[in-house]
């Protein structure tokens, strides 16, 4: 595990998340093994986020500045950027527990035909919101294996299959990469363990209903054309 333990690139994309990004650089720093680098995308945050990833006070962080783009494009940027053979993500408001990137490194290095693993997700309610409104929002219980940016560690070869993200899309972005990924021949492997708490506060993405459902819907429609275009005998464009 030790040699690509040490060529993992960990991305970090921010937007106005100065409340939470301090304990998700801490979360990504208590993994054994820690990524050789992280990558802050700072884009167009409005607060102090870019202040506390280049205060963060460890030299592996950089931070980048960008204008407000959205995840997608934040996510991009920050792979061309990434030095490492492995990457990984984890929104600025997320945490990885314990063994996180240990779980899904020692599957990874164990089939060397993989080209990423992922883990389960619990959700939590984020503990500094006025109870009134942590009673008023559902909460998962327990786990749900979840193809999200935060739970996938993937061999940089996996960009090869999948291109980089759709930066029209908010939401359903990561559900869009991996599909039109294994199109093209990804593997992708799950450990059953958590390897993402997700933290569920009032700015969450997922939260903003209308745009997750256009989104989906975008998504939907694009996989089914590209398996028709496939059955026709027409290569895919990667995105």
């Amino acid at each position: 595990m030790k040699d690509l333990g040490a060529q993992i690139s960990a991305i970090v994309p921010c937007y106005n998340t100065a409340t939470y990004l301090a304990q998700a650089l801490d979360s990504i720093f208590a993994q054994i093994p820690a990524p050789c680098e992280v990558i802050v995308i700072d884009d167009g945050s409005t607060d102090a986020s870019a202040a506390i990833a280049t205060g963060y006070g460890d030299p592996r962080v950089r931070c980048y500045h960008q204008s407000n783009q959205g995840i997608s494009a934040a996510r991009n940027r920050g792979l061309s950027l990434a030095s490492g053979a492995v990457i990984a993500f984890l929104d600025a408001d997320d945490l990885w527990p314990q063994d996180s990137l240990g779980a899904r490194l020692r599957r990874l290095e164990a089939t060397p035909d993989l080209d990423g693993v992922f883990g389960r997700v619990a959700c939590f309610i984020s503990p500094e919101l006025p109870e009134q409104i942590r009673n008023s929002w559902f909460c998962p219980p327990g786990s749900q294996p979840g193809r999200m940016a935060g739970s996938l560690l993937l061999r940089r070869r996996a960009f090869e299959c999948g291109g980089t993200f759709d930066v029209g899309l908010q939401v359903g972005e990561v559900i869009d990469w991996c599909a039109r990924a294994q199109e093209r021949g990804m593997r992708l492997a799950q450990v059953d363990a958590v390897v993402l708490h997700r933290r569920i506060h009032g700015a969450n993405t997922t939260l903003r209903t209308q745009r997750l459902q256009a989104d989906y819907l975008r998504v939907l429609r694009a996989t089914l054309e590209r398996r028709r275009t496939a059955a026709d005998g027409v290569e895919p464009t990667v995105r």
